[in-house]
């Protein structure tokens, strides 16, 4: 009886305890495998949180931009109303049609060469230029004619810039 435990049931034994072995190693495979999938997931859910998060700001910024009341007025490219080069603007590129140079008070919070800004009434501008130091809040359009610049005149008009 002995003889027979020891030839049939301890190979069985041994069977059944590989295949626990076996068994083991696959869940403990599957247990990593859904480890893996949950910081995936985690990762994702953080990322879209940001997403949607950044999303919030940007349509906040672009839908409600700070408005501000400056003093408007219009120049020509001539040396009495500029510096030494009448056709090139602060930021090196050439004045034209649809720019605006700002006052350094307003450049140093951010009104920038080649921001957008919002002049109500009136359009949106390509900040490329820059003013005399001796003003502040206040923003000059570029015109080519002198005439029309003149008729333009001096407005306080609300302003704002754009997240574009």
């Amino acid at each position: 009886m002995r003889i027979l435990l020891n030839y049939t049931l301890t190979p069985v034994l041994c069977a059944a305890l590989a295949v626990m072995a076996v068994v083991v190693v696959v869940k403990q495979q599957e247990i990593e495998g859904l480890e893996h999938k949950l910081e995936l997931a985690e990762q994702t859910a953080e990322a879209r949180k940001l997403m949607v998060e950044e999303t919030r700001l940007l349509q906040k910024a672009v839908s409600s931009p700070p408005v501000k009341t400056v003093t408007v007025t219009a120049y020509n490219p001539t040396t009495d109303q500029t510096d030494s080069d009448p056709l090139i603007a602060a930021s090196m590129r050439k004045v034209r049609l649809g720019t605006i140079a700002v006052s350094r008070d307003l450049f140093d919070q951010g009104w920038v060469f080649g921001r957008k800004v919002r002049i109500e009434g009136l359009g949106i501008f390509e900040i490329n230029d820059l003013m005399n130091k001796r003003f502040t809040r206040r923003i000059d359009i570029f015109m080519w004619d002198e005439n029309q610049a003149r008729q333009f005149g001096k407005k306080n008009v609300k302003v704002a810039l754009l997240e574009i």
